[in-house]
């Protein structure tokens, strides 16, 4: 069988999250004022394609969602860290494959997209947990149709 929606759900969340990272990298990479709202703009066009693939999800799947991007978060970031900021030789011999003004510019976008996912996620994740959550009776719908205190 062929699955059409998974395939086009993970070439949707892909392209979203290259999307953040150019916009990451625009900010970071670029030295001129007016770099702030195109990078914030491909930014949020970007986290909320990612929003979107969970759209239909219910609140385990959110925190499962949540969990896997800030483990991708932290993969993302060890790389990263290694390259600018290593705290030991055998640190900078590895930091030194990494090092470099594109490597460093790549390194930093993905790590800076992955955290921005993660966040997103996780407030997903919150807002479905506490009763905010798209196609559902918001909290003080809840409290109405028990009676609330009586």
């Amino acid at each position: 069988m062929h699955r059409t929606g998974h395939t086009h759900s993970v070439s949707r969340l892909v392209g979203s999250v290259g999307i953040v990272a150019i916009g990451v990298a625009g900010n970071t990479g670029f030295d001129t004022p007016l770099r702030t709202i195109p990078a914030l703009l491909l930014i949020a066009l970007g986290v909320a394609g990612v929003t979107s693939t969970a759209r239909e999800a219910g609140t385990a799947r959110l925190r499962w969602m949540a969990k896997r991007w800030w483990v991708l978060a932290f993969a993302t970031f060890l790389p990263y860290a290694l390259a600018t900021a290593p705290d030991s030789e055998a640190a900078a011999a590895v930091g030194d494959a990494f090092a470099g003004p594109v490597a460093g510019l790549v390194l930093e976008s993905v790590a800076g997209a992955m955290a921005l996912c993660a966040v997103s996620m996780s407030v997903l994740y919150a807002f479905a947990r506490y009763g905010i959550h798209p196609g559902r009776p918001t909290p003080e719908e809840r409290v109405l149709a028990d009676g609330g205190d009586d």
